[in-house]
């Protein structure tokens, strides 16, 4: 049997210093923004081509990031040396934190879609300028997708980081996320209960109809003093309202509900909640669709951009300087710069300047598409749905009137003892019927009136944009200056062959891993 000298920890790290290089220690999230920039351009300059100074890019990029999340990648520890298992081939083990369960549902979404598009090896900046997600956001989702699917890390003579990620990244975290498992289940369940929540107000407004209608011909048939015949009081006249069975099977099952949304079509009581409560927000994905917009726009110019080519996607009304481009450098890390020739001011997207090369030529080609926002509908219910829904809601409205009056009758007393008992027992529904029958028209009508100055200002906004994708696309002498200087300006570099890969350093690793094991074994 092979005997194990045991030494202390620190003794032994420095004298396999020169394979497995010195140890990070993590021990808490630490804001990377700042601090990973700093130690990249330090390693950079260090390295310089070396493959011993690509390596330390790599370490240093983990020192940095503090999150552990890309030395995992890698099949290395970060946190005291303790190690993963003994099989390197695990990114994370079974039972252990799934990295990628920390992010949002749509920053992983948009992240994994950014990597498909392109084709599995990007760097963040690619990344970013197809998500549309700011920097910080896009290298920390790269580095926790990185940790739980094994992806590897390439690092270019310059410098440059890229991620390439398993085409099977997708399957990779679903068979660790519980989270990503439940996802699905928990969106139907939301899409369910936000039908039922739909169908149920227009049920509501029936029911009411039914009931208003209801108790003032009970509380008619009863006034007929000295007359018991109920074969009259089953006669009386009226509307009379006919609810198949079978429409109603259809309009509680979910799928069907599915289906005729597909169509962009309605049934009767998803009319009656649009009517009163209108379809939502049109505008809701656009904040996510303008800034890929941006992103793809500054990927199109080579990380180098003019606030005349940045206002057809940004909010220019009411600013009368370039300060509208402050969310945009904010979000991807843009930085301004005085041309030297023109003397006009131009932003600089480092971050966007590197590039896999890797990027569909459809991709890059939806950056020319304008930002517009959608205007306000009142309801996308059909003409006939909506004079259905106003016409029952003027039934019901009547209806609560004349009840009210009846049940209110200064005469009351005068009345038989059946309308007495009648009237206090409808007396009871009459101010839930009256606040609801109130408000089924009160409601649409703020509505609208809030539509007419929302739609407004869309307009503006609008025009505002278009009018700046005209000022580019014809643009004046001078114009066509500050253009020119700018895209001379720019220094897009692909990403050359790596000269280092994570790959290499995991033999070490587990050499490492395995001694970590024995040691604790024999104490």
């Amino acid at each position: 049997m092979r005997a194990w000298t045991v030494a202390p920890r620190e003794a032994w790290t420095a004298t396999r210093a020169g394979v497995v290089g010195r140890r990070t220690r993590c021990d808490g999230w630490v804001d990377a923004r700042a601090r990973t920039r700093a130690v990249e351009r330090r390693t950079r300059a260090r390295a310089h081509g070396s493959r011993a100074g690509a390596r330390m890019i790599v370490g240093a990029l983990d020192e940095g990031r503090g999150t552990g999340s890309v030395t995992r990648a890698l099949g290395r520890d970060t946190r005291d040396g303790e190690s993963d298992g003994a099989d390197a081939r695990l990114a994370v083990a079974p039972g252990s934190i799934v990295e990628s369960d920390s992010l949002s549902t749509d920053l992983r979404e948009r992240t994994l879609k950014a990597i498909e598009k392109a084709n599995y090896r990007a760097t963040a900046g690619d990344v970013s300028s197809i998500s549309g997600a700011s920097a910080y956001d896009t290298q920390r989702a790269l580095n926790a997708l990185a940790a739980d699917t094994r992806a590897t890390l390439e690092v270019s003579s310059v410098g440059d980081l890229t991620y390439v990620f398993p085409r099977s990244s997708r399957g990779i975290l679903a068979s660790k996320s519980f989270k990503m498992k439940w996802e699905p289940f928990l969106n139907g369940t939301k899409g369910v209960l936000s039908y039922l929540f739909r169908v149920a107000f227009g049920t509501s407004l029936v029911a009411s109809v039914m009931i208003v209608y209801t108790a003032i011909f009970a509380l008619m048939a009863s006034s007929k003093s000295g007359d018991r015949d109920r074969d009259d009081r089953r006669s009386f006249g009226g509307p009379r309202f006919y609810i198949s069975p079978f429409d109603l099977f259809w309009y509680w099952d979910p799928y069907y509900y599915r289906r005729r949304r597909l169509n962009r079509e309605m049934n009767f009581f998803e009319a009656v909640f649009s009517f009163v409560f209108g379809d939502g927000d049109p505008n809701i994905d656009f904040e996510k669709m303008r800034w890929e917009l941006v992103g793809r726009a500054i990927r199109k110019n080579k990380g180098v951009m003019t606030a005349e080519q940045l206002a057809p996607y940004l909010d220019t009304a009411g600013y009368e300087d370039e300060s509208f481009v402050l969310p945009a450098l904010t979000r991807f890390e843009g930085t301004p710069e005085v041309n030297s020739v023109t003397g006009s001011i131009i932003y600089r997207f480092p971050n966007m300047e590197s590039t896999a090369g890797t990027t569909s030529t459809r991709s890059r080609g939806e950056s020319d598409a304008l930002a517009q926002e959608e205007r306000w509908v009142f309801s996308k219910a059909e003409a006939a749905q909506r004079f259905q829904a106003g016409l029952l809601g003027v039934a019901n409205l009547v209806g609560v009137i004349i009840l009210a009056n009846m049940i209110n009758d200064p005469q009351i007393m005068y009345r038989g003892r059946d309308y007495i008992e009648l009237a206090r027992a409808f007396s009871g529904l009459l101010p839930g019927l009256m606040t609801y029958a109130v408000l089924f028209f009160i409601v649409p009508l703020l509505r609208y009136l809030r539509n007419q100055g929302k739609n407004k200002a869309i307009d503006a906004r609008n025009n505002a944009r278009l009018l700046a994708a005209r000022r580019i696309a014809q643009p004046e002498p001078r114009l066509a200056a500050k253009l020119a200087a700018a895209s001379s300006s720019s220094s897009q570099r692909v990403v050359g062959k790596a000269v280092y890969t994570s790959e290499e350093g995991r033999g070490d690793d587990f050499e490492l891993s395995d001694f970590d094991r024995r040691l604790r074994e024999r104490n």
